[in-house]
This record gives structure tokens, sequence and C-alpha cells, in this order.
């Protein structure tokens, strides 16, 4: 019964131990091990100040906090927080409502102590798998940050190369000004010379042609004079001609008249027939050609005056007129051109309508018509030749006139090589010191923006990254703007607005204005990575864009302390599981 005995008295302590190791266990459950004593004092303050509470009361599953700091290991305190500890792994931190709610948030399953779920204890396994992304990703880190060493000194260099280029190049542009203003005054010299002498030039052309058309007026009123007196002399030819043309006929009929008689000597019934047929046809034919002349006359005396009265129209309106045009307007007067022909054109037009009994007086119409033909032929002949020779002396005073021209401008051309040096030398040196301003300007915003803590981000001003995403383009241009492309359009996401975060982000915006939305805007995060790589751009909200761009200028050494520490707290983990 005593051995019966002692055994029962050892069971009931194993059982008293392992309780107050359970409450033990409990009390300091959700307990980070850097805050483990603070809890260890009888009377523990809530962090926020507002009271104090017994040692206890800790994790009795009753909120006297409000913050929660008296139950860390439960879910009474909305605001509680539950510590994972997870070893071999990397420990985790959870609100207190996710205590006891059936899921296994921690990998060792402490967040779910009261039994209801059983959890498996997968940190040892986990930790082999994140303690090799942790080695990836500090050997990422570590080829980055050797990358980003370079990156600065080139950026270093560039930046030392371009600002002594900028000091050059305000040195040069002063010297340059001087020079251009020298030659803007020489050259303006030269032109006002120039000037003068063209207006000079064109002073002088202008008085030769006034002399050369008071010559001509002068040459045209003599002709006018001349075929006045030379146009009323013809008329009164022409008139003599008619009636001499008249008498003729008279003398020609007697004659046949008295051929008739000495040849018909044997027939005096038919000759007398042949006289009385004869003589009557013949009075017709003379009574007919007598009043075709007086009718001819009498129209030439009105053809005369009309062509006086037209000359002298047309001779009166001379101003202005080349020597070959007053010598055709002179001929027309001798020649009586517009008026014969309208006459011919006439006469050409009745021919078809008259019968054959008139042919024998047409033909006898043409015979004096053609003779005085004649005489107009030889007199416009020779006022052609005449008018020839006026053309050509005009002629050879107009190249005369160009060739002086021309000789004037070969000979300012020869004399002014130094004008066309100095605006040579005005126009290169002013094109050069345009250029020279323009990148003079250019350097000088570059120097205006801000390029990192250590300058990391000088390079990114003349580059642009793209990345495409299904059927759009996105391409980011720091310190200009982000846009996106399908095929031929282009659409504004932002314009650049500058780093923030420690230049851990890039914003661009106003962007394009989105139908019925806001403006568009991209927000880029940087990360660690071996090159310059946009990658991951969406669109979370309508016509807000967030992307990230991998860069070794976020290779911080830093971060690179911090991945080794967590590696190496993962690493003493595993050899601390693997001793036990």
């Amino acid at each position: 019964m005593k051995g019966l005995y002692s055994v029962f008295y050892i069971f009931c302590l194993g059982l008293i131990t392992l309780a107050r190791s359970a409450q033990n266990n409990i009390n300091t459950l959700g307990i980070p091990p850097q805050e483990v004593k603070y809890f260890s004092s009888a009377r523990i303050n809530c962090k926020d100040g507002s009271k104090a509470f017994p040692r206890d009361q800790l994790n009795d599953d009753f909120c006297d906090c409000p913050d929660g700091t008296d139950e860390p290991g439960t879910s009474a305190c909305p605001e509680g927080k539950f510590y994972c500890q997870n070893s071999g792994h990397m420990p985790v931190i959870l609100f207190s409502s996710r205590v006891n709610d059936g899921i296994c948030d921690c990998c060792d399953g402490s967040d779910e102590y009261d039994g209801k779920v059983k959890c498996s204890n997968t940190c040892w396994e986990a930790g082999k798998a994140t303690r090799e992304k942790l080695k990836k990703r500090l050997a990422t880190f570590k080829e980055g940050f050797a990358i980003w060493k370079q990156e600065i000194e080139h950026a270093k260099q560039l930046m030392a190369k371009e600002k002594a280029e900028l000091a050059s190049l305000k040195q040069e542009e002063k010297k340059l000004k001087v020079a251009v203003e020298k030659l803007k005054e020489t050259k303006e010299a030269i032109e006002k010379a120039e000037e003068e002498e063209r207006l000079k030039r064109e002073k002088e052309e202008q008085r030769i042609r006034d002399a050369e058309k008071k010559a001509k007026d002068q040459e045209a009123s003599q002709s006018l004079e001349s075929s006045s007196e030379d146009s009323h002399h013809l008329s009164k030819e022409v008139s003599e001609s008619f009636e001499q043309d008249g008498n003729q006929d008279k003398e020609n009929h007697v004659g046949t008249e008295q051929g008739v008689d000495t040849e018909n000597t044997n027939g005096e019934i038919l000759l007398d027939r042949t006289k009385e047929e004869d003589r009557d046809e013949d009075n017709e034919n003379h009574v007919e050609m007598e009043q075709g002349i007086d009718t001819e006359n009498t129209h030439g005396e009105t053809l005369q005056d009309r062509l006086h009265e037209e000359g002298d129209k047309k001779l009166d309106n001379t101003e202005g007129l080349s020597g070959a045009e007053l010598g055709r307007l002179v001929a027309s007067r001798w020649t009586r051109e517009d008026t014969d022909q309208k006459v011919e054109n006439h006469d050409e037009h009745d021919e078809h309508d008259e019968n054959d009994e008139y042919d024998e007086s047409d033909e006898k119409m043409d015979n004096k018509d053609g003779k005085h033909h004649e005489e107009y032929e030889d007199y416009s002949s020779e006022d052609e030749e005449v008018e020839k020779e006026n053309e050509d002396e005009y002629d050879e005073s107009e190249n005369k006139y160009d060739e002086e021209e021309n000789t004037e401008d070969y000979s300012e051309a020869a004399y002014s090589p130094e004008a066309a040096r100095v605006r040579k030398d005005y126009n290169d040196l002013s094109h050069k010191l345009s250029k020279m301003q323009s990148r003079i300007s250019k350097l000088e915003n570059k120097f205006k923006q801000e390029y990192g803590n250590e300058g990391e981000f000088y390079t990114f001003y003349d580059q642009c990254f793209e990345h495409k995403e299904n059927k759009y383009v996105y391409k980011i241009c720091p310190y200009k703007q982000a846009s996106q492309v399908e095929g031929h359009s282009t659409t504004t996401l932002g314009r650049w607005g500058g780093f923030k975060d420690s230049y851990k982000i890039m914003e661009f915006s106003n962007g394009d204005k989105c139908w019925s939305g806001p403006d568009r805007s991209l927000t880029i995060r940087l990360k660690c990575g071996l090159k310059n790589e946009l990658i991951d751009v969406n669109e979370p909200s309508r016509c807000e864009y967030v992307a990230s761009l991998l860069t070794p200028a976020l290779c911080l050494e830093e971060r690179i302390k911090d991945l080794q520490k967590r590696l190496d707290s993962l690493n003493q983990e595993i050899q601390d599981h693997d001793e036990l």
C-alpha cells in the first residue's frame, strides 16, 4: 500500500508541474522574445499608458487595456497583436482576431493552441525554401550593388565632364557674341552702301528710260505728221486714177463700134442687128460704169475721211507704243489694211451671188483693182522695210540696255567678294551661336534636376524604358513623360512629377484626360535589379497606372546588411534544430 501511495503522489506532482508549465506557456504566448522582460513584473502597464494590470490578468481572455497589451495571446482585444515565433523560419505578427479561428496561420501552429484544429509544424521545410530565396536575393543585391558603384563613378565623371563643357561653352559664347556683333555691324554697313548704290542705279536707269521715251514720242509725232500728208496725197492719186480709167473705157467702146462696121461689109442685116445689140449693151455698161465710177469716187472720199478719223484717233494715242507698233499703225493708214480687208471680204461674198452677165464688167474692174493694188503693195513694201529697220533698231537698243545691266551686275559681283565673305561668316557664326545656346540651355536645365543621394540617377536623364503588355507598349522617359502606344496612336500617361519616398518611387501626373474620368497618372516603384528594366504595368484604378522598374540604383548597401542578418538568423535556427 505504501508503495502504491508513493506512485500516486509522484503522478499528481507531475500533473501539477505540467499544468504550471502550460500556464506559464500560456501567459507568454504571442509575446515577441524581445518583450518578455516587459511582462515579467508583478504589475504591468498598458503600453498606451491608460492603466496597469496585475500579471495574473495577462492572457486571461478578458481585455483590460484598450490597446490590447494584456491579451497578446488571445482574441479578446480587437487591437491586440499575436507573434508567431516560427522557429526555423521567419517570424510573423498577426492580428489577435486570427487566434483560435480554426485556420493555421503560423507555420509552427502556435496560433491554434485550443486543440480544435491540429496544425503541423512546417517551419523547417518552409525555412529551407525561404533560405534559398534569401540567398539568391542577397546575391542579386550584392551584384547589383557592384554595378551601382560603377554607375555612380560613371555618373560622376559624366556630370563633371558636362559641367566643364557648360563652363567652356559659356566662355566661348561670350567671345562668339562679340564676333557676331562685329560681323553684324560690318554686314549692315555693307548692306547700307549696297542699298544706296542700288537706289542710285535705279535712278540712273529711270533717267535713261525717260530720255528714250521722250525721243520715241518725238519720233512718233514726226511720223504722224508725215503719214497724214502721205495719206492725203494718196487719196488724191486714187481719185485721179478712177477718172482716167473711166475715160479709157469710153475710148475702148468707140473703137469697138468702128471695128464692127469695117469687118462686116457683106452682112448689113446681121451687122445692123449686131451694132444695135452691141450699142444697147455698151450703153448700159457705160451707164453702169459711170455710175460705178461715181460710186467708187464717193466711196473713196468717204473711206478717205474715215481713214483720216480713225488714223488720227490711233495716232493720237501713241503713248507707250514701241517703234515697231508705231510703224505698223502708220502703215495701216497707208495701205488701208482694215478697210480694204472688209471691202475684199464683201466683194468675195457678192461674187457668188451675181449673175453671169456681170462677169465681163467684174473682170475689167478686177484688172483695175489689181493695178491699184500693185501700187499699194509697192508702197506697203517700202513701209514694211522701214518698220523692220525700226524694229531692228529697237531690238538693238534693248539688247544694248540688257548688256549694260548684265555688265553692272557682273561688276557688282566682282567688286564685292568681301561683302559675300562677310555675309557667309555672319551666317555661319550666327548658326553656331544658336546651336551653342541651345546646348547651354539643355545642360542648365539638366543640372536643375534631382539625381539621388549620390547622383545615381544622372544617366536616366537621356534614357527611356519600354515594356510590352498585351497590345500596348508602355514607354517611360524619366524627367520627361510616360506614354502608352497602340499602333500609331499615343496616349500620354503623365508628365514628370519627381521622386518620392527617398527615391524609391517615380511619379508621372497630368496625363491625357480620361473620358468622363480623371487625368491619367503613373506611379513606378523602383526595385533592385541587375539592369534597368520596366516590368509589371497594371491599371488597378481607372486611368491610374502602376509599374515596377528594376535598377541597380536600388541595390543599396543597408538592404544587403538586413538580408544578411535574416539569412544568418535562419541558419542559426536550423543549426539549433539539427543539434536537438
